[in-house]
């Protein structure tokens, strides 16, 4: 079972690698759009890059309720876990 630790420190690298943000801009609470400044294109690129990595498929109308980092995580741990669990 994947923890929300694990996927956390995912979207924090994938971020920092990809979307060239300061590594302590990205907490929990941090807003995808108002405080990390990626735009929606950002944040589907953001997805699919996780996506690709946990073997999950988000779909864009998923993503619309995904405002934080926190969020995010959560969002990730409830559809791996629901993939692990058939």
């Amino acid at each position: 079972m994947v923890t929300k630790e694990e996927i956390f420190e995912k979207v924090k690298t994938t971020l920092i690698n990809d979307f060239e943000i300061e590594d302590d801009e990205v907490v929990l609470d941090a807003h995808i759009y108002k405080d990390l400044d990626l735009d929606s294109l950002d944040a589907i690129d953001l997805m699919v890059t996780l996506d690709k990595q946990l073997g999950i498929e988000t779909k864009p109308e998923e993503m619309k309720n995904l405002a934080t980092i926190d969020d995010v995580c959560n969002f990730i741990v409830d559809t791996v876990t629901a993939k692990e669990n058939g």
